[in-house]
């Protein structure tokens, strides 16, 4: 998505770099929210777009929380846009079939059928939990963000950043022991 011109100035080139960086993860993170593949690539554009757009002359150090702040914001409008669109259309059936969404997993071949295994069960059930406690886990732990900043891109209190964190992470932590079982 990031393309490289040689007329950039470093200021644009580390944008660029930024965006590389920050591109899989937010992928990765908007897929397992949203279980679809076109719309967690449109969620990405659009975040990467509007970071671009109105944040490119913020202090690179802001970059991280902000980009993050706007993938989260995108992915609630999101899940807001199906709550409303579920209930407008409750008479329709649902006719197909989501979209595989652990894609990420066929970049690793060597990964042994355990550990695919693995990784499908903990990824389905980080699709399983609620939504907040879902993208705080993945700020938290997959971005390594702070408490504060985690809070800064959620908009709540670090108090509740966490409560959703713990609770993300005992139901994760059951989740396991009893599929290792």
């Amino acid at each position: 998505m990031v393309i490289a011109n040689m007329g950039e100035t470093p200021s644009q080139m580390s944008l660029n770099s930024f965006l590389m960086v920050v591109e899989k993860k937010a992928y990765n993170m908007a897929l397992i929210s949203l279980a679809n593949h076109a719309e967690a690539l449109d969620i990405v554009q659009d975040a990467m777009l509007k970071f671009a757009t109105h944040y490119h002359c913020k202090p690179q150090e802001q970059w991280k929380p902000l980009f993050y702040r706007i993938v989260q914001n995108l992915i609630m409008d999101w899940h807001r846009k199906q709550k409303v669109r579920r209930i407008m259309t409750f008479w329709r059936e649902e006719d197909g079939t989501p979209e595989p969404w652990l894609a990420s997993l066929a970049d690793c071949p060597e990964q042994s059928a355990q550990q695919k295994q693995q990784s499908e069960y903990v990824l389905a059930m980080l699709n399983e939990l609620p939504v907040k406690q879902q993208q705080c886990f993945l700020l938290r732990a997959w971005e390594g963000l702070s408490v504060k900043e985690t809070a800064q891109i959620m908009k709540c209190s670090q108090g509740t950043i966490k409560t959703h964190f713990s609770r993300a992470s005992a139901k994760l932590k059951v989740g396991i022991e009893v599929g290792n079982e």
